[in-house]
């Protein structure tokens, strides 16, 4: 079965954005190693509504953005992408909309042959797949800004999250990428594939 990886940017004081959702904060370090590995792993995103009308939609304005963020995001506008909302029917782009289900639909799509999943979006989506139990991995890019205010990664989980540290690296940049597991997984077998760091170790990257 395909695991389903939460990944997230966060302020050391555990905000993902600021208090106007501002995210000028986040160093956007995709460097050819990282980014690489990162995608290599997934072949479909989950998102919810807000993240992808950010991200998930192709731009315009793409040609304008560093090569290497342009292939980024080229790379996931060839994803599946499944938007969750209760909200909206429709959404523009080739997102595929949930609005009902929820548990059902993600159990269904992620006993299906493929890659892992990634689950991109903030703190409602986390909210809702955590307490579902949901949430194989969790991965925390953290970066060296203190917002003080803002909005909260972890808001309103329902239940205590019990995580195990699996490995961590350090950015150039001063992000430093922390992998964890719930420990609901611990006892369950999984192949990890192509992480980064280990992508980035054979590249001789540091």
């Amino acid at each position: 079965m395909r695991k389903i990886i939460f990944e997230s940017a966060m302020s050391i004081d555990g905000f993902i954005e600021g208090p106007h959702g501002e995210l000028d904060w986040v160093i956007f370090e995709h460097e050819k190693c990282n980014a690489s590995a990162l995608l290599s792993r997934f072949d479909t995103i989950f998102y919810g509504r807000k993240a992808y009308e950010k991200f998930g939609i192709p731009r315009l304005n793409d040609q304008e953005l560093p090569e290497t963020q342009r292939q980024f995001y080229n790379t996931l506008n060839k994803m599946r992408k499944y938007v969750f909302t209760r909200t909206a029917k429709h959404v523009p782009g080739n997102g595929m909309v949930v609005s009902d289900n929820l548990e059902e639909e993600v159990r269904r799509i992620r006993g299906e042959d493929g890659k892992d999943i990634w689950l991109s979006g903030g703190a409602d989506i986390l909210r809702t797949f955590a307490d579902l139990d949901l949430i194989d991995e969790y991965v925390l890019n953290v970066h060296p800004v203190v917002l003080k205010s803002g909005k909260p990664l972890f808001a309103g989980i329902k239940k205590q999250l019990n995580l195990k540290l699996l490995n961590k690296r350090n950015l150039q940049s001063g992000v430093v990428i922390l992998r964890y597991r719930p420990e609901s997984r611990l006892k369950m077998e999984y192949y990890d594939g192509r992480s980064v760091q280990n992508e980035c170790e054979r590249s001789g990257a540091s």
